[in-house]
């Protein structure tokens, strides 16, 4: 119980009133002895315990009306009973990622989501402030904002295609929270609470806040999807050159799950081939050769109870075989990868004069404009000034130089190219910029936070891409690795400028801009302008995000949705509290919602009851106290009669 005019309980002491006069303050009267009046006090003492018995009652009355005016005077209310609430930060945490697209009967997942998230607001006062968090866009920012502001937010959620990691959201939510000012703070997570949405099931990121999370709903766990699609088992076709498209299903999530999944392959918008796949299953289907351009495609399955996952896509760019040429010794690595591909036909090897790229061993062959140049640095630290001089006459902007610190550590970066990923440094040379360059420098791969391999274009107009490490097994386990005969194909294409093998994307990503694009069309049709860092965010969409320079097109890109989205399983009750917080308040019922929100409740207010009560109380008081027995005067008389005629 609360008050919300505490300072007028003090008004609570007048109870000392009548209890004062009750003790204190009785008639005093004078006794004279009266033969006459000894039938009075018989009388009087027969009716004496019911006389204080009464006279207890009244005071009992009166101190009782004296303490429920002040209870009313106070506002007393009962917390936890529903009505107001004190003033309260709320974050509402709302699942959009890709799962709360399935439709469960004739609702999808996300209108019941945002239904309930319109309970929460419905139910907020005016002194409340609230964010909302979309756990399947985290790119989108969460201002602070009234009811109205947070309603229209809440009417705006779509469902995004992207993954949702609600590990991640509860700790924004969190760092939200840490920034108001208010007593009171809670948060109310709306999710179909998937298993792989949470990271660590120990992180409990909300730590003491109040965590209200709706657990109603028990999605069906078996879900039919694609999981991926391999063009080429991982390099692109060549012109007039047939090629193959792998298709994965999603492995089985129960025992029971054995429904198969049929497909179609549509290939520039025509069906190039069909068929029915078992979970886990993979299967791969022929396509046709194509000329000179890119090529789009995907992969889609009957549509089930959730759509999104259905359908993966794939694009890549038909080329002719790029012609490269090496200056230097390059390594007996590089060597034989480029002996492999030009007997694949996948690379033509000519003479300097007629190369699309030059595959430069410490720097020699840069004096040719035309070309577009990778760069390897020697493996003897002693060769590195003359590398470092034929850069500076190149126009390139970088010098190496020897690092003082050995170790061991894997390549990173939001660019960093499919080839590289899982590849680790053993030695490298320290990448720093010598001048301001025109056009500004890309880090593909960085390793302990410093650059490894940088793309950018010298003072003569032509690209070039500089690694930090020999390609050698000393250096780097590249060399050693399937990877490798991936990188020097991605490589001499991406820089001969046909498009290199396709790197896969998943939605939510962050992807880099070709240097030369300066826009970027999305699968809906929006266009947005490259910005300076060269980065493209709010990949919400799953489709082909194509990359323009004016008019033309320099790549295209397939996003597809995280496999990890496709497991509906939602996480173990016994994990919850660790996944979230220790004050998580689960609720499963439909009313319970509106009560188990806004945990600070003030409940109803009490005065009018109070006054009611107060009111009845002193009508009883006046009835008892005109209604009490009294002598009639007859019986006094005859009292007094028989008196004297005793005498």
């Amino acid at each position: 119980m609360g008050a919300l005019s505490p300072l007028f309980l003090i008004a609570a002491v007048s109870i000392g009133v009548p209890i004062y006069l009750h003790l204190f303050h009785r008639q005093q009267t004078r006794r004279l002895p009266f033969p006459a009046l000894r039938y009075l006090e018989r009388t009087e003492r027969e009716h004496a315990r019911q006389i204080r018995f009464r006279q207890f009652l009244l005071l009992l009355f009166r101190i009782v009306a004296l303490l429920l005016i002040t209870g009313a005077g106070a506002r007393l209310f009962f917390a936890g009973r529903g009505g107001a609430h004190a003033p309260t930060a709320a974050v509402i945490v709302l699942d959009n990622s890709l799962s709360s697209g399935l439709v469960m009967g004739e609702v999808r997942l996300l209108d019941e989501f945002k239904a309930r998230a319109m309970r929460t607001l419905d139910a907020g006062a005016e002194d409340d402030r609230f964010w909302l968090v979309r756990a399947g866009e985290p790119w989108l920012p969460a201002i602070p904002g009234t009811r109205a502001d947070t309603r229209q937010a809440v009417e705006e959620t779509v469902v995004s295609e992207a993954g949702g990691d609600l590990s991640a959201a509860i700790d924004r939510a969190v760092r939200l929270l840490e920034t108001s000012t208010m007593e009171h703070r809670e948060i109310h997570l709306l999710s179909d609470l998937q298993s792989t949405s949470f990271v660590d099931t120990n992180a409990a990121p909300a730590g003491d806040i109040p965590v209200v999370v709706w657990t109603g709903h028990q999605p069906e766990s078996s879900n039919r999807a694609l999981s991926s699609v391999v063009v080429g088992g991982g390099l692109p076709p060549l012109e007039g050159q047939r090629a193959s498209v792998t298709i994965e299903a999603l492995e089985p999530t129960s025992e029971a799950d054995t429904l198969h999944v049929p497909l179609r392959l549509v290939v520039n918008q025509r069906i190039r081939g069909a068929a029915t796949l078992p979970p886990g299953a993979q299967t791969t289907i022929a396509v046709p050769p194509s000329g000179t351009g890119w090529v789009r495609g995907y992969a889609d399955a009957d549509p089930d109870d959730l759509r999104a996952d259905d359908r993966r896509f794939f694009a890549y760019r038909s080329r002719p075989a790029p012609s490269v040429s090496t200056a230097g010794d390059p390594g007996v690595f590089v060597t034989e990868s480029l002996a492999v591909l030009v007997e694949a036909g996948r690379v033509r090897q000519t003479a300097a004069s007629g190369a699309e790229v030059i595959v430069s061993a410490n720097g020699a062959g840069l004096g040719r404009p035309t070309a577009a140049a990778l760069i390897l640095p020697p493996s003897d630290p002693t060769l590195l000034p003359a590398l470092n001089r034929r850069l500076a006459d190149a126009g390139v902007p970088w010098r190496l130089n020897v690092r003082r610190v050995s170790g061991e550590a894997p390549l990173e970066g939001r660019a960093l190219p499919d080839p590289l990923r899982n590849v680790r440094a053993v030695t490298w040379f320290d990448l720093s910029l010598t001048n301001d360059p025109s056009a500004p420098p890309r880090v593909l791969a960085e390793v302990d936070g410093e650059p490894w391999a940088v793309d950018g274009v010298d003072g003569s107009g032509r690209r070039y891409l500089l690694l930090a490490s020999a390609l050698d097994a000393q250096a780097t386990d590249l060399p050693v690795s399937t990877g490798m005969l991936r990188f020097i194909d991605w490589a001499t294409s991406e820089w001969a400028g046909a498009g290199g093998a396709p790197t896969e994307y998943i939605t939510g990503s962050t992807l880099p801009a070709p240097s030369n694009a300066t826009h970027v069309r999305f699968p809906s049709g929006r266009e947005i302008e490259i910005d300076g860092t060269r980065m493209v965010r709010g990949t919400g969409e799953a489709g082909f995000y194509t990359f323009l320079a004016a008019d033309s097109v320099i790549s295209i890109l397939p996003l597809n949705p995280p496999p990890a989205e496709s497991r509906l399983a939602p996480i173990d009750d016994a994990d919850l509290e660790g996944a979230i917080g220790d004050r998580v308040i689960d609720v499963d019922r439909e009313g319970a919602w509106d009560r188990a929100v806004y945990r600070a409740r003030q409940g109803p207010e009490l005065w009018w009851p109070l006054l009611l009560a107060m009111m009845l109380l002193l009508l009883g008081e006046a009835l008892m106290a005109t209604s009490g027995p009294v002598q009639p005067l007859s019986g006094l008389r005859r009292a007094e009669d028989g008196a004297n005629g005793g005498d």
